[in-house]
């Protein structure tokens, strides 16, 4: 699996980018105009996160770090590979993902239905709720789970456990939480395919809440050489 194709599939299914849609759509590679796009969201209250992902696909193994930001309208993503390497910074924001891969010099910005085509999501706002699922369980967010059985697979007072998997693909993904803080936060999650050619595993190593983040986790600069990423 190329570094590029390794990119895309962890931004769509990591925690991130991480819900029930792994099968990427074929992408045009179109060339960046002169400008420098930036998302830039003032300085506030949020919650640190790191984890360590794993992505098995065709008998290989690929491991990172993911660092996570969250505040209360948004959320940023940057994964380090071996040695600390950067390969991947993101910004979701309510209706747009904005995703840069420095070492292929590329980006994406729009929606992630965009760069799907197997109608596993449905009608369902995927960057709200990845921001959302952050903040609180599945259980608790007021959406409407068209496409997905939301089952229940465990609800102690320190720990719960959730399973969504899709009515439309054969693909489902399990979500842990435990209670840090008197709040339930994202622990572990396992995604899925059926036919196991494909599994990836998010465990959380850190966390931080209520914390300062500065402004600049949450602004991604893109070089007027990259070139975007289309459907």
């Amino acid at each position: 699996m190329s570094r590029r194709h390794f990119g895309i599939i962890f931004l769509l299914c990591s925690a991130l980018l991480m819900f029930l849609a792994c099968s990427p759509a074929s992408r045009k590679r179109g060339v960046s105009p002169e400008i420098n796009i930036a998302q830039d969201l003032p300085e506030g209250k949020g919650d640190a996160y790191l984890y360590d992902l794993k992505i098995y696909r065709e008998g290989k193994k690929n491991s990172v770090r993911l660092d996570v930001y969250r505040n209360r309208d948004s959320l940023s993503f940057f994964a380090r590979g071996y040695l600390g390497k950067g390969v991947l910074k993101g910004l979701v924001t309510d209706g747009m993902i904005l995703a840069y891969f420095p070492t292929e010099g590329e980006y994406f910005t729009g929606e992630i239905e965009e760069l799907i085509n197997n109608g596993c999501f449905g009608e369902l706002a995927f960057e709200k709720m990845l921001i959302d699922l952050f903040g609180t369980t599945p259980d608790r967010l007021e959406y409407s789970y068209v496409n997905f059985y939301l089952m229940t697979l465990k609800d102690k007072t320190d720990k719960k456990k959730f399973r969504l998997r899709s009515k439309v693909c054969p693909e489902q993904m399990e979500l842990e939480y435990d209670l840090k803080e008197n709040r339930f936060l994202l622990e572990k999650v396992v995604y899925t395919v059926d036919d196991d050619s494909f599994k990836l595993t998010a465990e959380r190593r850190k966390y931080r809440l209520n914390i300062d983040i500065p402004g600049e986790k949450f602004k991604i600069d893109i070089p007027s050489s990259a070139a975007r990423i289309s459907p």
